[in-house]
């Protein structure tokens, strides 16, 4: 399975040297996930695991999660919140964006089950099996 992460961040909530140290912990989860997944093989309608985290005023850009069954993509948007990444450190950072993560396979799941008809019953197990993978990933990391 591979990942992607992308970021929507605003500057009137975080500094230059904030937005790097954004930029520093997607990198690394993003890395580190794709490193341990490459190997593994998940029979789920989906081309890649794409979020965008999203750190911003609480007036703008609103959540966004949307699956197409039809062209197997994802487009989440998920928020992180910009207090709790400002005020703490590197491991925090990692742990705010996992959960994100975490939240975005959740949400997933639910999509899915929007369209459960057209889904093999099979592709729930093996969304099970890629969360408890990245769970498994997590605790080795400390991210949870």
């Amino acid at each position: 399975m591979k990942i992607w992460l992308g970021c929507e961040l605003s500057k009137e909530v975080i500094t230059e040297e904030q937005l790097n140290l954004v930029f520093t912990a997607r990198n690394y989860i993003e890395d580190t996930l794709n490193l341990r997944l490459n190997d593994k093989s998940y029979n789920i309608p989906l081309n890649s695991w794409d979020c965008i985290i999203i750190i911003m005023g609480e007036d703008s850009f609103e959540e966004r999660i949307y699956y197409s069954i039809k062209r197997q993509n994802m487009d989440f948007r998920l928020r992180v919140d910009p207090t709790s990444f400002k005020t703490t450190d590197d491991l925090g950072r990692k742990k705010l964006i996992f959960s994100m993560l975490l939240r975005s396979l959740d949400l997933l799941k639910i999509k899915f089950e929007k369209v459960r008809p057209k889904l093999d019953s099979k592709v729930f197990e093996e969304l099970k099996k890629l969360k408890d993978d990245v769970l498994n990933i997590g605790k080795e990391e400390n991210w949870i």
